[in-house]
């Protein structure tokens, strides 16, 4: 069973503006980001009134960009004139030695872990302070929540983003805050619960993003404790389960672990 995360919200954003401290204002390259980010958190897609609409910009502004990025290959246009993101910004981000490596590295693991927990597994990395799904193993079971590889989430939303962020140096999340729109007594609130994932080495909670799902989440550290991804099992309760799932946290630490060792000892530092 596959759940789907609900589209955006069609409250307009305002046009983006030059980041305070740039040497350089590049609107056509801004315009272009703004729907690339945009259309991530539109699987199902948007046509060119609701991405105008969303963006707080004209029809006219975005339309021929729109059909730069349909004709580049970064976005497909549907028979409903809807366009949604292909996989290549994924596919480019893939190339890359480092995530190429940890997918390499993780997969035997994750093979192990999902056969395990009777759980579909995935794999997310930080892109431009969202998550993006590299991997995925899943589960023999009949009824499984899967996690589409190349979905993006905006870090603070998700189980995997706070994992993240509890385990980014304070300076970037300090500068990831600046960005987010969200309120000083919410960040403070996530702040407390970032506290405590950052203690415990992981984060067992409700999904953030669908009902009845229990996320069991764990960070894949490199040699000097940097982040490399964070692990995530979500676990889809049944009748009568507990909220809580220990076994699945304590395989899903125990794997994340055994995949950080891959990348040599962890300072304790």
């Amino acid at each position: 069973m596959k759940t789907t995360p609900s589209k955006k919200s069609s409250v307009k954003r305002p046009p983006a503006r030059a980041v305070e401290g740039t040497s350089y204002n590049a609107p056509a390259v801004e315009k272009t980001l703004d729907i690339l980010e945009f259309l991530g958190d539109a699987p199902q897609g948007m046509s060119l009134t609701g991405i105008a609409e969303g963006l707080g910009r004209t029809k006219q502004e975005i339309f021929r960009i729109l059909v730069c990025l349909q004709e580049r290959g970064y976005l497909i246009r549907d028979h409903a004139q809807s366009y949604r993101l292909s996989t290549k910004l994924f596919e480019i981000g893939s190339r890359h030695s480092t995530t190429q490596s940890l997918v390499a590295r993780a997969t035997p693991h994750m093979q192990i872990l999902a056969a395990q927990v009777r759980n579909s597994c995935h794999l997310s990395i930080v892109v431009q302070n969202r998550m993006l799904a590299v991997a995925r193993m899943d589960s023999d079971a009949d009824v499984v929540l899967t996690v589409r590889i190349g979905a993006t989430f905006e870090m603070h939303r998700g189980t995997s983003g706070r994992v993240a962020l509890a385990f980014l140096p304070v300076e970037t999340r300090r500068e990831y805050w600046k960005q987010s729109g969200e309120t000083a007594p919410r960040i403070a609130e996530i702040e407390a619960q970032l506290s405590q994932i950052s203690r415990e080495g992981f984060a067992e909670i409700d999904s953030l993003q669908s009902d009845g799902v229990t996320d069991c989440a764990a960070p894949i550290l490199g040699g000097g404790r940097n982040l490399l991804g964070v692990l995530c099992v979500s676990h889809i309760r049944r009748k009568g389960e507990a909220a809580s799932c220990p076994d699945i946290v304590r395989e899903v630490v125990e794997t994340a672990r055994r995949i950080s060792a891959e990348f040599g000892p962890i300072s304790q530092n």
